[in-house]
């Protein structure tokens, strides 16, 4: 990101003696036209201009920033649909758009406009065509899953759908699907202690209703009542879809766990000598936990000891039992799980590493934090390359990039 912003911070300075030749070639192409944004494209130049409405709530640096970005993307999108991309079919069931818009490199552009004129924001910049280069012999399947791996969590969600599904990597596919759906619905399964007397009288105005929908898991996340009657009542085709919903109740029943089986997930158990709640959940539910945001912080005096037994490397049984029991205090705090899984590794307990780095992505993705997704994915590709009998080339390239 950071390298990004100074990118964008070079190519931004606007140089005040702009040859006038270029500015009147732009306007005479533009035509007056301040409304669209759009690509302006002349014999020697492609012109990408944003319009945003202006308004009394309109933030200068915002739209400014915002602009940069959407400018270039409006560009790249342009010379992409302009432009026969070589076996584009093949790419397309990968989710290539992210990918495709990385081959594109470009130098000499330089913003010529940023003002605001009447009630618009203008923000415009010109790139030489003789200063654009596609890559076009790197673009292939072989590239592209490289870099999907390393950059998936910034691509659309139906892309990112498209490439870990072409992969087969179910179980990634699940925990997305969990996250997206948990922006719209409490998808928490795995929750603190709650006031017994407000939450019986949820329940009692819950089972009240005629109707029931998934919004009032808000109220009362992870009431069984509510998942059942939702299915009940609404036929879901896919199955995805519908085992993102059942892991709101995991904990309480098995439907969720006999779901991942019918639907050809690996069996996997998780062996442990604590008999402690979020060990059991972690078994009921397979890895795929998500905690709900009330659960107070780790003491960093207690952190640091952790980490320092880890690095030390030694008495794993030990170091594993004060890490399970920190979970029970902490569970959202990531560094916990990473070393959970890495211990578990060092074991040689890949089945139950691979269930722990589950839970290390469902917390990164709670965070919304990249670095820690990557450090989760690293977790879960290096306990999948030990289980998973014979992987086809692509998996073996996806798992083989991440590590």
């Amino acid at each position: 990101m950071k390298s990004l912003i100074t990118f964008l911070i070079i190519i931004c300075f606007t140089v005040p003696s702009l040859a006038s030749s270029l500015i009147d070639e732009f306007n005479e192409t533009r035509k007056n036209d301040i409304e669209s944004s759009k690509v302006f494209e002349t014999n020697n130049y492609y012109f990408s201009q944003i319009s945003y409405d202006w308004e009394k709530k309109s933030n200068r640096k915002k739209l400014s920033r915002k602009g940069i970005l959407e400018s270039i993307n409006q560009f790249k999108s342009y010379i992409l649909k302009s432009n026969e991309i070589l076996n584009e079919e093949k790419l397309n069931v990968w989710g290539k758009s992210l990918f495709i818009q990385s081959q594109i490199k470009f130098k000499n552009s330089r913003k010529i406009e940023e003002r605001r004129f009447k009630d618009k924001y203008l923000i415009v910049f010109a790139f030489p065509k003789n200063g654009l280069v596609i890559n076009k012999k790197d673009i292939n399947v072989n590239q592209l899953i490289k870099f999907n791996a390393l950059n998936h969590f910034n691509m659309t969600n139906d892309e990112r759908m498209l490439f870990l599904n072409n992969l087969e990597f179910n179980d990634l596919v699940l925990l997305w699907s969990i996250h997206e759906l948990d922006n719209k619905y409490n998808l928490s399964n795995f929750l603190t202690s709650v006031d017994r007397i407000e939450h019986q009288q949820t329940i009692l105005e819950i089972l009240k209703m005629e109707k029931i929908n998934l919004r009032l898991l808000n109220k009362a996340p992870a009431f069984s009542y509510i998942i059942d009657r939702y299915l009940q009542n609404n036929k879901l085709d896919n199955k995805i879809q519908k085992l993102s919903i059942l892991s709101s109740k995991c904990v309480s029943d098995d439907e969720f766990k006999n779901n991942l089986v019918k639907s050809k997930f690996k069996n996997l158990e998780f062996k442990s000598k604590n008999s402690s709640a979020i060990i059991k959940a972690i078994n009921k539910c397979s890895g795929f936990l998500r905690f709900d945001n009330n659960f107070k912080g780790f003491t960093n005096t207690k952190l640091l000891e952790i980490e320092k037994q880890f690095n030390a490397g030694k008495n794993l049984d030990g170091l594993i039992t004060k890490i399970e029991n920190a979970l029970i205090q902490s569970p959202l705090n990531f560094k916990l799980w990473n070393y959970y899984s890495a211990c578990l590794r060092a074991k040689k307990m890949f089945n139950e590493a691979l269930i722990i780095s589950r839970i290390e992505i469902s917390v990164a993705l709670k965070l919304n934090d990249k670095e820690k997704y990557f450090n989760a994915l690293k977790s879960y590709s290096k306990a999948k390359v030990k289980i998973w009998n014979n992987p086809n080339q692509n998996k073996k390239l996806f798992l083989e990039t991440i590590i």
